[in-house]
C-alpha cells in the first residue's frame, strides 16, 4: 500500500514542481516578446535554466519512484484500494494540462508580431511543457497498475 502513495506524492511534486518551472520560462517568454528582445540567445539561456530547474525537481520524485518499485512486492492492493490514488494523479495531470493550454494561450495572444518560425518556437516550447509535466504522472499511474 506504501507504493501507492510513494508513486502519488511523487507525481504531485513533479507534475506542480515542473508546472512552476514552465510557468516561469513562459512569464520570461512574454516579458522578452513585450520588450521586443526575442533573440534566440536568452532563450537558449532560458531553456538551458529551465531544464536544470526540471533535473532539480525531478530528483526526489524519482528517488519516490524507485523507493515504490522496491515496496512493491507485498500484498495485492484491490481495485478500491487503488481509485484515490487514481483520482489525484488524474487531478495532477488535468490541472497541469490546462495550466500549459493557459502559459502557452497567453502568449500568443501578446505574440502577435513574431514571425512563424519565432511562433513555432513558442508552440514547441509548450509541447516541451506538456512532456516534462506529465510524464512522471503518467509513470506513478502506470507504477499504481503495476502494484
Amino acid at each position: 500500500m506504501i507504493a501507492i502513495w510513494l508513486f502519488t506524492v511523487a507525481a504531485v511534486i513533479a507534475g506542480f514542481g515542473i508546472l512552476f518551472a514552465y510557468k516561469r520560462l513562459m512569464r520570461g517568454l512574454s516579458y522578452r516578446i513585450k520588450r521586443n528582445e526575442f533573440h534566440f540567445k536568452g532563450l537558449q539561456k532560458d531553456q538551458i535554466s529551465f531544464f536544470i530547474q526540471i533535473a532539480l525537481i525531478e530528483a526526489i520524485p524519482i528517488f519516490l519512484i524507485i523507493l515504490g518499485f522496491t515496496f512493491m512486492g507485498g500484498a495485492s492492493i484491490s481495485l478500491p484500494g487503488r481509485i484515490i490514488p487514481l483520482l489525484i494523479i488524474l487531478a495532477v495531470i488535468v490541472t497541469c494540462f490546462l495550466q500549459v493550454q493557459k502559459a502557452k494561450r497567453d502568449v500568443m495572444e501578446i505574440a502577435t508580431n513574431l514571425n512563424g518560425q519565432e511562433l513555432s518556437y513558442v508552440r514547441s516550447l509548450s509541447f516541451i511543457g506538456y512532456m516534462t509535466v506529465l510524464g512522471i504522472p503518467v509513470l506513478a499511474i502506470a507504477g499504481i497498475f503495476l502494484v
